[in-house]
């Protein structure tokens, strides 16, 4: 597969009062041409972190320690500060978690779309006013009424529908999406992902789905990347993941989709780690009920444990399953 993205190694790490927070501890993904990847994985296990290091966004007081990062083979953690603002402003793009925070609320949708189009275009505003109309009837909002209206006016799903349309602007080559969906209910739920999905072929453009949401895994992505305590857990086809999974904390998220449905719920016990007092063995060793003497020894490495599946457990040390 050619590789339009190729994440090496990647530590990133937030210097705060407490101490280093661990976000990121050697992550490694790659991403083809118009793929749509899911990464998965509970609350502060880097998910987010992962999209803003690619973009180039990490806040204060966080850093890149150490990795790469290749967007068509250049490595984006060498690029500057104007460089980086030139790629978002042409290749890479990124949806937030909330619209209602990240749209300006003083300014109309019409003003915010047209301003983008002018700084990552260049074109003069005339011209961007057709082009943001365009761009808005792309993400299913055709009442040019709309454009003239504030934020606020707005339903959550055509907010989301804006913030789009805004990352669009620049004809992305990869639209980072984070948490697309977490604000709306089931039905725009998947009117949003059915939206992304039609961009993604017809722009011919690569989606990164940051997600709490395994079933909007399960139903449109191509493979997913399971991320826990700042590592990747597990990693290949959806469709094998899902059905057989490997590591022992996709195995319970997988097992608490699938009984979803029934009386009882399943759970995983114990509690996510402290990332600033990390200990030098597998995160996950706490709260796994097939744990060994050198989990707690040594982090285990992504091996492969398939054609198209690939694991961090000791378990799999050998590259071959142990019962």
């Amino acid at each position: 597969m050619d590789e339009l993205l190729k994440i090496e190694d990647l530590c990133v790490s937030y210097y705060s009062y407490r101490g280093v927070v661990h976000a990121l501890n050697g992550v490694s993904i790659d991403m083809g041409p118009r793929e749509i990847l899911g990464l998965v994985g509970e609350t502060g296990c880097g998910k987010s972190t992962v999209g803003l290091s690619i973009v180039g966004l990490v806040p204060s007081p966080g850093r890149i320690d150490s990795g790469a990062i290749l967007l068509e083979g250049e490595d984006l953690t060498k690029k500057s500060s104007d460089q980086m603002r030139e790629l978002r402003r042409t290749k890479l793009a990124l949806i937030f978690q909330d619209p209602s925070s990240s749209l300006n609320p003083v300014l109309r949708v019409s003003e915010q779309l047209v301003e983008a189009l002018v700084v990552k275009r260049t074109v003069g505003r005339s011209e961007a006013k057709e082009t943001a109309l365009r761009l808005l009837s792309e993400v299913g909002i055709t009442n040019p009424a709309v454009a003239s209206q504030y934020p606020h006016e707005l339903s959550g799903g055509m907010k989301q529908r804006v913030m789009i349309a805004m990352a669009l602007t620049g004809d992305p080559k990869l639209l980072i999406a984070d948490e697309p969906t977490s604000s709306l209910d089931v039905t725009m739920q998947a009117q949003i992902m059915e939206l992304l999905l039609e961009l993604g072929k017809k722009k011919e453009m690569a989606v990164m789905l940051i997600t709490h949401n395994m079933g909007l895994i399960a139903q449109f992505c191509e493979r997913v990347a399971v991320m826990y305590a700042g590592n990747i857990a597990e990693f290949g086809n959806v469709k094998k993941v899902l059905k057989s999974p490997t590591h022992p904390y996709t195995k319970g998220l997988v097992s608490a989709v699938r009984l979803a449905d029934k009386n009882n719920l399943s759970s995983i016990p114990g509690i996510v780690p402290d990332l600033i007092n990390m200990t030098p063995g597998c995160a996950f060793a706490p709260r796994c009920s097939y744990v060994m003497d050198v989990c707690a020894k040594a982090r285990p490495p992504l091996i492969e444990v398939g054609e198209t599946q690939e694991t961090a457990c000791h378990l799999y040390g050998n590259g071959s399953e142990s019962k």
